[in-house]
């Protein structure tokens, strides 16, 4: 299942000042990184572009939970997946050997590759009915959640990402995986 809260994007840049409130010392290192990053303008306008963009967001979730993607059956998702992430901006794109869907997102340079994940794959078998039934501001079917979700969280940080114009150091790998649910 999934909730839409319009104001999840802004509530979680708004809590990250009280989060870093009740930091440890042993944590200090990062609440002060949290700190930097809560009051950056950019990151600001990705989180708003996050919340602009939730209808979006919520079609791209119903459209990819619609497609089956049973454990190991998950190539026509993973096409979608991959348009979608050119679509979004990727620099390049590309389905690997196993049928990892990924997109790339080059940084300025220096740093270790950093990689954004959700599966591809659900747990339920081949023949499921997998249609999104809406009820008031809930999407209900199988696998919406795990990790459907995921995959729409992926696609939609890259373009918050591409919208605010941050550039990263490093390289972002932005991925649908495959065989989680199975024994991959």
């Amino acid at each position: 299942m999934y909730w839409h809260s319009p104001f999840i994007a802004l509530a979680l840049a708004s809590a990250a000042p009280s989060v870093v409130a009740e930091c440890n010392p042993r944590e200090n290192r990062y609440c002060t990184e949290i700190r930097r990053l809560a009051q950056d303008a950019r990151v600001r306008r990705a989180l708003m572009s996050i919340e602009r963009n939730n209808a979006r967001a919520r079609r791209d979730l119903i459209e990819l939970t619609q497609i089956p993607a049973p454990p190991f059956k998950e190539e026509v998702r993973a096409r979608r997946f991959l348009q979608m992430l050119r679509e979004s901006g990727a620099d390049s794109v590309w389905i690997d050997s196993v049928g990892n869907a990924i997109g790339l997102r080059r940084g300025t340079g220096g740093g270790r590759t950093v990689v954004l994940e959700g599966h591809l794959d659900t747990v339920f078998p081949e023949g499921t009915d997998v249609t999104v039934k809406v009820r008031g501001d809930t999407l209900a079917a199988p696998g919406i959640g795990d990790d459907t979700r995921g995959l729409v969280v992926v696609l939609e940080t890259l373009r918050a990402l591409n919208e605010a114009q941050i550039r990263t150091q490093a390289d972002v790998l932005f991925v649908g995986t495959v065989g989680e649910e199975g024994l991959g």
